[in-house]
């Protein structure tokens, strides 16, 4: 009998390499990892690479049972499906073990490129649970600290022709000057909403798709909480464990290493350029610049200030205080503070017995930056 074929699968392999967009660190990273092996924890096709770093996370002492009951928090308040709260819990035993990936909190799930990191992470996951029989977590970190609202506003579709349409939604109060975090959707997300409805190609799904974005981003709601929604509603049944770093209940598991980077101010910065540095000298680039006087943190007040070093003080926003000072404010106050790009991958680990990290291009270039951080 022959095989109809609507069964028939056909695999092509992509060379990242014949893209101009991926840089030389990244196709050697997937291609020619020796070349960059003293630059990040081991070989990603490696099984001993692999139960080495599971091993590592497991050792690592941190409040399991405290991250546990903030996730279940933030799911309960999103009204997340039982799997991805089944998974959460997992993350309990001490054997569990977490796949990272995330993104910024985009309109209606952010680029293609989102769905994509997360599916990944759940695929990895699966197989790494099958392979090393451990219980592996899929984890979506949403970054909405930032307060670049346009960088997350605009989502690209396509109509029936396959032309494609840039659809923004308008600013609400605070954008701009507020982390995309503390943003609530205002009335005016319906006319973008409708401008999608004549849009999108009539098909047997868009009914429910347009209901499903329309429950997720609502008027008054988070657009951390809408984005965090609408992810759980696409892979949450897959075990997909969202979590909002923005939430003010998260801080205090990270004190500890806001208090270290407050103290060590600019050392953080200065491991990252000596890394960078010594990724140019065999011919990549280096994707964060030394930023001598900066401290890896933001100080979180009437919006996101960096903190720069000034002789012996550090200066946020127009106050300064001795490192002491301000590291004795992150002890007792937490919630005032934000990783940068720098240090956020040093809070993940914190929180999170991360094994693997799924990034793009670009991060895989600042993370080659941090082995010493």
């Amino acid at each position: 009998m022959q095989e109809s074929s609507a069964s028939v699968v056909t695999r092509t392999a992509v060379d990242l390499r014949q893209s101009s967009l991926v840089r030389r660190v990244a196709a050697d990273y997937a291609f020619a990892y020796d070349r960059l092996a003293g630059f990040f924890a081991g070989a990603p096709t490696s099984p001993a690479a692999w139960r080495e770093t599971i091993a590592r996370a497991q050792n690592h002492p941190r409040d399991r049972r405290a991250l546990v009951d903030l996730l279940a928090a933030q799911q309960s308040r999103r009204g997340a499906p039982p799997a991805a709260r089944a998974a959460v819990e997992r993350l309990a035993d001490p054997r569990a073990v977490a796949v990272v990936t995330g993104q910024q909190a985009g309109v209606f799930g952010g680029p293609l490129y989102t769905l994509l990191k997360s599916l990944t992470a759940v695929r990895l996951a699966e197989r790494a649970a099958a392979e090393h029989g451990v219980p592996v977590v899929a984890v979506f970190w949403i970054d909405a600290e930032d307060h670049d609202w346009d960088e997350v506003a605009t989502t690209t579709i396509l109509d029936a022709d396959l032309q494609p349409h840039r659809l923004t939604v308008p600013a609400p109060a605070g954008a701009g000057e507020m982390p995309v975090a503390s943003l609530r959707l205002d009335e005016r997300l319906r006319e973008t909403i409708d401008e999608l409805r004549r849009l999108l190609p009539p098909t047997e799904f868009t009914a429910d798709l347009l209901a499903d974005l329309e429950r997720c981003y609502a008027p008054g709601v988070g657009m951390a909480d809408a984005f965090g929604r609408w992810l759980e509603h696409c892979l949450g049944d897959r075990g997909l464990v969202v979590f909002d770093a923005a939430d003010p209940a998260a801080k205090p598991l990270a004190a500890g290493v806001f208090r270290d980077e407050l103290l060590h101010a600019g050392r953080t910065s200065a491991l990252a350029a000596e890394a960078g540095a010594a990724l140019e000298a065999l011919g990549y680039h280096a994707q964060v610049d030394r930023m001598a006087d900066h401290v890896a943190l933001f100080h979180l007040e009437d919006g996101r200030h960096p903190i720069r070093r000034h002789g012996p003080l550090l200066v946020a926003g127009s106050a300064e205080r001795t490192p002491e000072q301000l590291a004795a404010v992150a002890a007792a106050h937490p919630e005032r503070f934000s990783p940068n790009v720098l240090l956020r991958p040093i809070v993940q680990d914190t929180l999170f017995p991360t094994v693997c990290y799924v990034g793009g291009p670009s991060e895989l270039a600042y993370l080659g930056q941090l082995r010493g951080v």
